[in-house]
């Protein structure tokens, strides 16, 4: 039997971009946060999320999970796996762009080594949903195994 998900999500924005705001809210309740120009331009803590944010949440948590299934179904125990994402918007001559994404992932299970650790991340990344759905921008991927 297939599986069929749907997640909702939800944003409104009010007033020009330079001086508006918006809000953005998800289905689930786990995000209900204001977001502005600022908050895409600041690197700030003091400012709300802004989308780039949340796309590199929801890659590196996506991410996370496949790097952990994958090593769970090659049989590895013990499992932990971080990842983190950062994002990159760039203003271009053809307006603003997310020009590319870096994934970084930590990882370690018993009895897993270095290189296979790079094959089930790179294997992670060509499968991931979230890895396939942000297929135009490029995804650079570094990788290492924790030991202990």
């Amino acid at each position: 039997m297939a599986i069929r998900v749907r997640r909702r999500a939800e944003a409104r924005w009010a007033g020009t971009v330079p001086t508006g705001k918006g809000h953005i809210r998800t289905a689930s309740g786990a995000l209900d946060s204001d977001y502005s120009l600022r908050s895409r331009e600041a690197d700030d803590a003091e400012f709300n999320t802004n989308p780039e944010e949340l796309i590199g949440a929801g890659l590196a948590g996506c991410f996370a999970m496949s790097v952990a299934n994958l090593l769970n179904v090659d049989g590895y125990a013990d499992v932990g796996v971080t990842a983190k994402a950062m994002v990159q918007l760039e203003q271009t001559d053809a307006g603003f762009r997310i020009t590319e994404i870096t994934l970084s992932v930590t990882g370690s299970a018993a009895g897993l080594t270095d290189d296979e650790f790079a094959l089930i991340a790179d294997e992670a990344k060509r499968t991931c949903p979230v890895s396939l759905a942000l297929a135009g921008t490029t995804i650079t991927l570094s990788e290492k195994r924790v030991v202990g």
